[in-house]
């Protein structure tokens, strides 16, 4: 299986370091949230501007790098996303229990940043600016391929203040809540009984896709995009494989990798049934949809 060139950095595992202290981004943040300037281990090249996620869960920081990576595979605005390992010095506030048992380095997310600040990129909490960013998002075509990758990967949390503008155009971030089903059968991930469940699982909601018909109800073509995705089967393929391989002989790090793999793969399996997740959703968009099998 062959990479196409933009994907051809991943034959190595993403990771990368935090160089020198981040700075606080203060806010509504779920979790320990900084920017810094990050760099692969042994390059040479200039940092990357990036926002670095403590979190706690590790199969969480595995469902974030995955959805990123087939992110990319199928083209869609999501930041590029790294593990990113920090000295616990160089992450102000973080709590003291995690410094006890992370003397060395700390396991992060860390996302590209693409907007010059992101406590002005990201929008607040106001009824007038949610609707607006709704509005804003959905007549774009980020709204209606947001909407579809929620539900291919079974994101029920998406709300306007986890998309960001960066000028040009939107990005969708923060998938912490995705996947969780594969989350659930991870230890029994080859069993068929587990893979049905994978490909069953339904979030009970898909916030943005209903802003998109309520806005959008006859020209969103969303029905197409399953198709079209497809089209780009092989690269994510690519990812999930190259993935298999990734190692760095750090036992946490190689423990996150592993769940990261097993995601992409979740969610290649799930691909081809995501049409049939979209029409049932178009049917009932305002519904909590409870589980219902596909086979």
């Amino acid at each position: 299986m062959k990479a196409s060139t933009d994907l051809d950095r991943w034959r190595n595992p993403p990771i990368q370091r935090l160089l020198g202290t981040a700075t606080v981004l203060t806010g509504n943040h779920q979790n320990k949230v900084w920017r810094g300037i990050t760099q692969v281990p042994g390059n040479v090249e200039a940092g990357i501007p990036t926002v670095i996620k403590w979190i706690e869960k590790k199969e969480v920081v595995a469902t974030e790098l995955a959805c990123s990576l087939a992110g990319q595979a199928l083209k869609l605005q999501i930041p590029v996303g790294s593990i990113v390992l920090a000295e616990p010095g160089d992450l102000p506030t973080l709590p003291d229990r995690v410094i006890q048992n992370n003397s060395k380095s700390v396991i992060c997310y860390g996302s590209e940043l693409h907007w010059p600040d992101d406590l002005q990129a990201r929008p607040v909490a106001s009824s007038g600016i949610e609707s607006l960013v709704w509005d804003n998002l959905c007549k774009t075509a980020q709204g209606p391929n947001g909407a579809a990758w929620d539900e291919l990967v079974t994101n029920e949390d998406r709300h306007h203040e986890n998309v960001v503008f960066d000028g040009k155009k939107w990005w969708l971030i923060d998938h912490e809540r995705s996947l969780e089903t594969v989350t659930q059968v991870m230890q029994r991930f080859t069993e068929q009984t587990s893979k049905q469940k994978i490909l069953d699982a339904q979030a009970k909601q898909n916030r943005l896709l209903r802003e998109v018909l309520n806005r959008r109800p006859t020209d969103h073509n969303m029905n197409k995009l399953p198709k079209s995705w497809e089209r780009m089967q092989q690269r994510l393929r690519w990812l999930a494989s190259s993935s298999d391989k990734w190692k760095t002989n750090i036992p946490e790090v190689d423990s996150v990798l592993m769940m990261t793999s097993h995601y992409l793969w979740s969610i290649d399996l799930r691909l081809p049934t995501l049409a049939l997740h979209l029409q049932k959703r178009m049917i009932t968009p305002n519904n909590k949809l409870q589980w219902d099998s596909l086979s």
